[in-house]
C-alpha cells in the first residue's frame, strides 16, 4: 500500500502538473469567444486557477513525496523524488520560457470581450470652446 501511493504521488507530478500547466498555457495564447465582459474575467480566472495550481503542485508533490518516502524508510522512492526536484526546476524554467516569449503577463490576463460599445448618450464639449458635432 505505501508503495501505491508514493507512485500515485509521483504520476501526479509527472502527469498532472504537465497537463495543468499545458492546458493553462493553451487557454492563456487562446481567443476565447467571451460575449461579455463577466465571460472574459470568468475564463481569465479560470486559466489564472489551472496556472497557480500547476506552478504549486509542481513544488509541492515532489517536496511531499520526499518527506512520505523518508518517513516510510522507502530509498527507491526517496530517489525518485530526489530527481523530481531536478525536474521541478527545469518545468519553472520552461514556464519561464514561455512566459518571457509572451506578449503579456501569464497570471493576471483577461481576455477580451465582444460586447459591443454602448453608443453615446450626451455630447461633452471639446477644449477649445467647440460645442458638440452636429449642434
Amino acid at each position: 500500500m505505501r508503495r501505491l501511493g508514493l507512485g500515485g504521488l509521483f504520476l501526479a507530478w509527472l502527469y498532472g502538473v504537465p497537463f495543468l500547466l499545458v492546458v493553462g498555457l493553451i487557454r492563456r495564447t487562446a481567443t476565447p469567444y467571451t460575449p461579455t465582459r463577466e465571460a472574459a474575467q470568468a475564463f481569465g480566472a479560470t486559466t489564472d486557477a489551472l496556472l497557480t495550481a500547476g506552478l504549486l503542485l509542481n513544488a509541492a508533490l515532489p517536496l511531499l513525496g520526499l518527506l512520505l518516502a523518508r518517513l516510510a524508510g522507502d530509498r527507491r522512492w526517496w530517489r525518485h523524488f530526489g530527481w523530481a526536484l531536478g525536474g521541478t526546476v527545469l518545468v519553472y524554467l520552461a514556464v519561464a520560457l514561455a512566459g518571457s516569449m509572451a506578449t503579456g503577463p501569464l497570471i493576471g490576463h483577461t481576455p477580451a470581450d465582444r460586447e459591443p460599445v454602448p453608443p453615446v448618450g450626451h455630447c461633452v464639449p471639446v477644449s477649445g470652446g467647440r460645442g458638440c458635432p452636429g449642434g
